[in-house]
């Protein structure tokens, strides 16, 4: 971020539908173009359906389609009377959605990894752990080629959370995915043509 900038780091993260950042020409005095921003350090923070959103961005090969919470509504006769309306946007090349796939399979089943317990039999898994400072908050988001999800574990006004072992908000995600993936297809994270792998020598 030191090289690319805070404020181009933002203007990306809204891309990826990220509305909650704060920048300078908004509030001089609070805001989020600093470095604390690559670690999470965000002034108003980021809810759990943007950021399911923007990882949902990366599952479905670097598109964003903006979150609803529904399909259709019929009426009793079975017809549709409305349908939400999404925007739907390219935010990364297919390549580079599966380049961050594959290093956010690492916290799964990497060398050292911080959610194993998020392994799903038969699917290739991609996510991310995450702590606040002083422990206020446990997140973890994650994906599979079918679902998306972002998990917060931790209290509306800002308390630390006492737990041992596993991070709640994993343990959390891991329930909820591992079921609804019981009966599907496994399926692994496809490289498309446009990336080529190298073995190299240090």
């Amino acid at each position: 971020m030191a090289e690319v900038g805070p404020s181009n780091s933002i203007a990306f993260l809204k891309k990826f539908g990220i509305s909650t950042l704060v920048t300078a020409s908004e509030n001089s005095e609070k805001n989020d173009e600093n470095l604390s921003l690559v670690l999470g350090g965000a002034t108003n923070g980021i809810t759990p359906l943007e950021m399911a959103g923007a990882y949902a961005t990366i599952a479905n090969d670097g598109v964003y389609i903006t979150p609803t919470f529904y399909t259709r509504v019929e009426d009793k006769d079975g017809n549709t009377v409305m349908e939400p309306t999404q925007e739907t946007r390219r935010v990364l090349s297919e390549g580079n959605a599966y380049i961050l796939k594959s290093i956010l399979t690492g916290p799964i089943i990497g060398n050292d990894p911080t959610a194993p317990y998020c392994k799903i039999s038969g699917q290739d898994v991609g996510g991310k752990t995450g702590t606040t400072t002083n422990n206020y908050d446990r997140w973890f988001c994650g994906f599979t080629n079918y679902y998306t999800a972002a998990t917060w574990y931790g209290f509306d006004m800002n308390e630390t959370i006492n737990y041992e072992g596993k991070n709640p908000a994993g343990l959390l995600w891991s329930a909820v995915m591992k079921d609804i993936h019981s009966n599907l297809k496994g399926t692994t994270f496809e490289m498309p043509s446009g990336v080529k792998t190298a073995t190299i020598c240090s």
